[in-house]
């Protein structure tokens, strides 16, 4: 069975609005050049170019349809010869078979034309046509490439600016006299009790705070912290589990620590962005 994609292999994303709205007139004004010799402008015009437009666009969504399904099955990633030849002859196959029902069908019931003509000229022109799509989703494929590759390349250097920033970034605590600097990455929680707020360190070092669990929260990043409810502030490094319970509020377990419960409640409204924040 073919590879499914995994989520560092996102589906292609075919930016093609415009090109569908130019392509089709654009290529139904050269396909109808070609077929016929002596093009008169009445009536019959409007409807043979309506006609052949449609057509085209049926077609051409057919062709999308197939890719798109391609994608989902057969990705580019997995083997890209294989995925063209197989790209190629089923879009081509389908397109091809698609067009000859819809003429047939049109021939037979509005209009007579020469189905030898079709045969002998009107298939090559449509398969040249086939050919010449394709290589437009081909191109389509490697753009969308391009544009994640450059989003990922942008999004890991915004976590390394950010990663650099919270490592030099820290809290001035009092200490008697003294003003300590705790970094980021060395504070384990912050929690409130008996209106005073405490901020616990990853060496178990305990300093009272000036501020409240409010003014500490806006000055402390959300990626490393996460106000769980009125009485705690969390890092991840002290979390030991979670369970859900009833009515979607989560139970959070704590490493053991002595001034530290061993388990509080987040409520269902924080729950959703306390499994966001965990997945970071």
């Amino acid at each position: 069975m073919p590879a499914e994609l995994t989520p560092l292999q996102p589906l292609p994303v075919y930016h093609d609005k415009w090109i569908r709205i130019i392509g089709i007139p654009v290529i139904t004004a050269f396909g109808y050049y070609l077929t016929y010799d002596d093009i008169q402008f009445n009536s019959w015009f409007v409807y043979e170019v309506l006609s052949d437009a449609v057509k085209i666009f049926l077609v051409w969504q057919m062709v999308r349809l197939i890719i798109t399904q391609l994608d989902k099955h057969y990705p580019w990633q997995q083997n890209f010869v294989v995925r063209l030849v197989i790209q190629i002859i089923a879009t081509c196959v389908t397109g091809i078979l698609s067009l000859s029902i819809l003429v047939l069908l049109e021939y037979r019931f509005i209009r007579p034309y020469q189905m030898e003509h079709y045969w002998s000229l009107d298939v090559i022109i449509a398969l040249i046509f086939l050919l010449f799509i394709n290589g437009i989703y081909i191109g389509l494929y490697f753009y969308d490439s391009y544009l994640y590759t450059q989003s990922e390349k942008e999004s890991l250097v915004q976590v390394l600016q950010q990663e650099t920033s919270v490592n030099h970034e820290h809290l001035l605590v009092r200490s008697g006299k003294k003003e300590i600097r705790v970094p980021y990455p060395e504070i384990s929680c912050a929690y409130s009790e008996a209106k005073e707020t405490y901020l616990l360190t990853a060496d178990n070092k305990t300093y009272l705070l000036d501020l409240s669990l409010d003014r500490l929260e806006e000055q402390l990043p959300e990626s490393l912290f996460f106000r769980a409810n009125r009485k705690f502030i969390l890092t991840a490094d002290l979390i030991e589990s979670f369970t859900t319970e009833t009515h979607g509020k989560l139970t959070v377990q704590l490493k053991p620590h002595s001034k530290l419960p061993e388990s509080f409640t987040i409520s269902r409204d924080k729950a959703p962005a306390f499994r966001r924040w965990l997945k970071r």
